[in-house]
């Protein structure tokens, strides 16, 4: 029957060191890369990586999938975010930029949980 009624703790030191991983990740990419968004595949290829890993285990349903996604791939752009910020062009592409990389992390992260969760349990 599995863990019908056992309600797991996530271990969010372990995500959180994801994140700080894809951090790094995507900040050597992008002193490598001239095109700043070229940089979200790091983050994208880790949340790959992590849906593959939960998808074999079988332990995660949808809702705890995304909000470990959401985490990780939000501390993942950070560099992302400062290279954008520091640049003050204008406060309107700073604002249309943030909001881009957020739907793109949100639809990366909505496929990647989608992807990951657990099949159904029919009892």
């Amino acid at each position: 029957m599995g863990d019908l009624f056992l309600k797991r703790r996530e271990n969010w030191l372990v995500w959180i060191t994801w994140g700080a991983v894809g951090c790094l990740i995507c900040h050597y990419l992008l002193s490598y890369v001239s095109n700043a968004w070229f940089s979200l595949t790091s983050p994208a290829f880790l949340l790959m990586v992590l849906t593959a890993w939960m998808n074999f285990n079988k332990r995660f349903d949808f809702f705890a999938a995304l909000k470990i996604f959401m985490v990780v791939a939000s501390i993942s752009v950070i560099p992302l975010l400062a290279k954008k910020v520091s640049s003050w062009e204008k406060v309107i592409h700073i604002a249309v930029d943030s909001g881009a990389l957020f739907l793109c992390i949100v639809l990366v992260s909505v496929i990647c949980a989608l992807l990951a969760r657990r099949p159904k349990q029919y009892y």
